[in-house]
């Protein structure tokens, strides 16, 4: 998924010699899978000239607006989508070793909906815990984990019946939205790594990572 802001276009920024959405794809195809749909905004046919370069797989490239959220981007998509199906979404702006075949067989596991893949990220700093009335509780001095969204998931198209705009976005609108009332069961996979391309020194280490261990992203 493109995340179409001006000025930037991270899935094509080049990482140990090829774009970083051509690693994305490496992961998929890695797993099987043929058929792509990638939501662009900002310099589509950018994206039209990647894909055009890409052999044995189909791609489809549908532009979704310029700075539409990635909740309305997945709307648009709706089409594209066979009815019934999962199918499999992700940003363009990060890698993890996301076992596709391991996550699927998790998830039947929990009988659960979709699934969400989570990184357990240590924190850099310390952690101040207080109470209700700022008097300081404990500490965790550079040794507290957090899970946060690796941005890798499972879904089917029951999913379009919480996008309600194309002003949402995925995570902020839809996400919390399908927590209620609790009618969906979703599925938390946990990844080893994980690496956002968020600043230079993000795509600096990231490639330095992966030139290092090429087989990282398939363990």
């Amino acid at each position: 998924m493109n995340s179409g802001r001006p000025g930037n276009l991270k899935p094509l920024i080049q990482v140990a010699g090829k774009p970083i959405i051509r690693h994305i794809i490496g992961i998929y195809e890695y797993y099987g899978i043929k058929d792509f749909i990638l939501l662009g905004g900002y310099r589509v046919n950018d994206l039209h000239d990647f894909a055009s370069s890409l052999e044995d797989i189909n791609v489809t490239v549908l532009y979704t607006g310029e700075a539409t959220p990635t909740g309305g981007r997945l709307l648009q998509a709706k089409e594209l989508i066979d009815e019934g199906e999962d199918f499999l979404l992700t940003y363009g702006d990060s890698l993890t070793n996301f076992n596709l075949y391991k996550a699927d067989s998790f998830r039947k596991k929990l009988c659960a909906d979709m699934l969400i893949s989570v990184y357990r990220k240590k924190l850099e700093y310390g952690i101040l815990q207080t109470n209700d009335d700022s008097l300081l509780e404990k500490i965790h001095e550079k040794t507290f984990t957090v899970k946060i969204n690796a941005g890798f998931y499972i879904l089917n198209d029951s999913i379009f019946g919480y996008i309600h705009s194309l002003e949402e976005s995925f995570e902020i609108d839809i996400l919390p939205r399908l927590l209620e009332g609790k009618q969906h069961r979703i599925a938390c996979y946990e990844v080893g790594f994980w690496h956002p391309m968020d600043t230079p020194n993000d795509q600096q280490a990231l490639e330095k990572q992966i030139l290092e261990q090429p087989e990282l992203l398939f363990q």
